[in-house]
C-alpha cells in the first residue's frame, strides 16, 4: 500500500543575503535611539556645573541641571521599547555606554574642558553612574514591556518611575558611601538620595504627558501591544 506524500514542515534557512539585510536595517533603527541616548547622557555631563536652586541644604545647592536631565535619558530607552521592543532597548543602553566610554578613553582631555574641575566626577563616581545606570535601565526595560496593555499609562509609569528607585539606591551608597564613612566624602550623601528618588519619581510622573502626546508619532511596531 502507498503511502501519500508528507508535506515538509522543515524550517527554510534564510540566505546570507537576508541575513546581511535584516543586520542592515538593524543597525539602521539604531541610529536615531542612540544617538539620542547619548546626547542626553552629553547633556548630563555638561550641566554638572550648573547649579538648581532646588532642595538646597547646608552643604549648599547640590542639585545640578545634569541631574535633572537625566531622567530624560530613561524616557528616551522607553520611547525605543515602545517602537522595537526590548531586544532593541537593551541594545539602545549598550551602545550608548560603548560610545560614552569610547569617548572618556580617546577625548578625556576634551570632556575635561567641558567642566570646571572642581566638579568633574572621580572614577568611582563615574564608575558607580555607568553600573546604576545600565542596572536602572535593564529593570526599566523588562517592567516596561512587561507591562505593555490596552492601558497607555501603565508601561511608561512603571518603566520611569522604577529607574528612579534603582537609580537613586544604588548609585550614592556606591559613590559616596565608603569615603563619607572614612571622613572623606559628602556626610549629606544619604539625604541628596532621598531627596534625588523624590526628584526621579516626579519627573517619570510628569513625563507622562510627553509620552502621551507621543504616541502616535512613536507608535509600536507590528507584534507589540500598548496604545
Amino acid at each position: 500500500m502507498a503511502w501519500p506524500a508528507q508535506a515538509s514542515y522543515r524550517r527554510r534557512e534564510s540566505g546570507w543575503w537576508q541575513r546581511l539585510g535584516a543586520a542592515v536595517v538593524a543597525l539602521g533603527r539604531m541610529v536615531v535611539p542612540v544617538l539620542l541616548l547619548v546626547s542626553a547622557l552629553a547633556a548630563c555631563y555638561t550641566y554638572l556645573d550648573t547649579n538648581v536652586a532646588l532642595l538646597a541644604d547646608t552643604s549648599g545647592r547640590w542639585l545640578t541641571l545634569g541631574h535633572l536631565i537625566l531622567p530624560s535619558t530613561f524616557f528616551a530607552v522607553a520611547l525605543t521599547n515602545r517602537r522595537y521592543g526590548p531586544s532593541y532597548a537593551f541594545a539602545q543602553v549598550v551602545l550608548a555606554l560603548a560610545v560614552c566610554g569610547a569617548a572618556i578613553v580617546f577625548a578625556a582631555d576634551s570632556l575635561r574642558g567641558l567642566i570646571p574641575a572642581h566638579v568633574e566626577p572621580s572614577m568611582r563616581v563615574a564608575t558607580s553612574f555607568a553600573v546604576a545606570f545600565f542596572l536602572a535601565s535593564f529593570v526599566s526595560i523588562l517592567l516596561f514591556d512587561a507591562a505593555r496593555g490596552p492601558r497607555w499609562w501603565t508601561a511608561p509609569l512603571l518603566g520611569l518611575a522604577a529607574p528612579a528607585l534603582v537609580f537613586s539606591s544604588l548609585f550614592f551608597p556606591m559613590a559616596y558611601a565608603g569615603a563619607a564613612a572614612a571622613g572623606t566624602g559628602d556626610p549629606l550623601w544619604f539625604a541628596h538620595m532621598l531627596g534625588y528618588l523624590c526628584v526621579m519619581t516626579a519627573a517619570a510622573i510628569v513625563s507622562l504627558i510627553p509620552f502621551w502626546a507621543l504616541r502616535a508619532i512613536v507608535p509600536p511596531l507590528s507584534g507589540f501591544g500598548g496604545y
